[in-house]
């Protein structure tokens, strides 16, 4: 399930939305609100980043030896 990050560009407040599908998000992005103060005018925020390792024998083989 994707996570989209924004902040309020009016109080500043960040928070995480959830959505099922890329579909869903589109449709429903340009109606969301700040949860904190009600404010239409929201950004979205590039991701923080993610626990994603690659573990097991031959990524080294495949060149994700990173």
């Amino acid at each position: 399930m994707p996570t989209h990050d924004y902040k309020c560009s009016t109080c500043e407040h960040e928070f995480e939305i959830f959505y099922k599908t890329q579909s869903e998000r589109d449709e429903e992005e340009q109606f969301q609100t700040c949860p904190e103060c009600g404010s239409p005018v929201i950004e979205r925020l590039i991701s923080k980043g993610t626990s994603f390792i690659l573990k097991g024998r031959g990524w080294e083989r495949d060149g994700y030896n990173g």
